[in-house]
């Protein structure tokens, strides 16, 4: 059974491909179909309006589906009504309790035009490519850290989503995002006191481009989203700053799949070979610190499970200042990691994360030894 739906003009690049066994009539009432109207969508209960007399019956032990304001999942434990509208008291329900038989596969891309509706700043010119310029990450207790003039990152991957059913049960699932992953991060550090900074943010808007997929007449309906988190952690002597970074491109692709009771992560990266921005760094103390920035794509599914992977570039600074000689190291990498809440599709199922360490190079090295301690200001093309 093929079928597709545009719930809005954000749904025009969603491709979906629709596949499987229609689930067994009466498993699932499709409220889209009967004609009720959602009125209200609460925690443990949905309120319809009744514009359809005695033709509308919604039981108790019914597993209820919709598309509307966002979808939901529900299982009704009890029914009231109250003039012309209906209540059904509702509990959470797996995908897998709802269909006997079937297959969810869909795909979501996105274009210049999903980053501006979600109040991104674009860079001049540059096709799905986000201008940091000037963003302030952390400003508190004597430390700013910031991202100068020609900062950007461009990542808009395609999110392939694929779960079959069996017998009321998962028999597989996979989820990956697969792109290009460009970055121009230039980072300035100016610490005016000693700190320990353990920090993170969300600065940049989140993209965000609903969907519908459909089991057989079963619509699943969620959110796509991208969000660049920043953050910084470690220590700062008083009286450092630092202004460096790198560029960097690798084709990258993060998820994970499950077939026959076992897990398999999926992530790769094509060479990823930063390359260095000039350094001016002066300080007076030793310290360690790290910057990165998170390039994370997810899906929510109905209400509740949220499916995500992240892929991290950071930066880090290490100084020893004392005993002589002073020594600097500049390095940069690339670390990642999945999420998945799998409630919505089997209970059975216990939620997997993973953490993927990755390689790391560095971009500076210096030693000068001295005599006296003072402050040291160098600069290294």
């Amino acid at each position: 059974m093929n079928r597709f739906m545009v719930t809005s003009v954000m749904l025009a690049l969603c491709s979906l491909m629709l596949m499987g066994c229609p689930v067994e009539d009466g498993d699932v009432k499709v409220i889209d179909d009967i004609g009720l109207e959602v009125e209200r969508i609460g925690q443990n209960m949905v309120n319809f309006f009744n514009d359809l007399g005695d033709k509308v019956v919604i039981q108790v032990d019914d597993i209820i589906a919709s598309a509307q304001d966002g979808g939901f999942l529900r299982k009704v434990v009890g029914v009231d009504q109250s003039g012309d509208v209906i209540t059904a008291i509702t509990e959470a329900v797996s995908l897998a309790e709802a269909i006997k038989e079937g297959v969810l596969s869909g795909q979501i891309s996105w274009t210049n035009t999903d980053f501006e509706n979600s109040g991104v700043p674009m860079a001049a010119g540059g096709t799905l490519t986000i201008d940091l310029s000037g963003i302030t990450i952390f400003s508190k207790d004597g430390v700013t850290l910031s991202l100068t003039e020609g900062s950007t990152v461009t990542y808009a991957p395609s999110i392939a989503l694929h779960a079959s059913f069996y017998d009321h049960k998962l028999e597989t699932f996979s989820l990956d995002s697969n792109g290009l992953l460009s970055t121009n991060l230039n980072f300035k550090l100016a610490a005016y006191q000693a700190a320990t900074l353990n920090y993170e943010t969300t600065i940049i808007p989140p993209i965000t481009k609903p969907f519908v997929f459909y089991i057989g007449a079963v619509p699943v309906a969620g959110v796509a989203s991208l969000t660049f988190p920043f953050g910084v952690v470690g220590t700062v002597g008083a009286g450092t700053s630092l202004e460096s970074g790198f560029s960097a491109l690798t084709e990258l692709n993060v998820g994970a799949s499950y077939l026959d009771d076992q897990w398999t992560n999926n992530t790769t990266y094509a060479p990823f070979s930063p390359v260095a921005n000039p350094l001016v760094v002066t300080l007076s103390s030793s310290g360690s610190l790290s910057v990165y920035m998170k390039v994370q794509p997810s899906i929510s599914l109905y209400e509740s499970s949220t499916l995500t992977g992240w892929a991290q570039p950071y930066i880090t600074a290490d100084a020893q200042f004392i005993p002589s000689p002073l020594t600097f190291d500049l390095y940069a990498g690339l670390n990642g990691g999945i999420n998945y809440n799998l409630k919505i599709f089997d209970f059975t199922l216990v939620n997997k994360t993973w953490n993927f360490p990755g390689p790391q190079w560095q971009l500076y090295q210096y030693t000068y030894p001295y005599d006296i301690p003072t402050t040291f200001t160098f600069n290294l093309p």
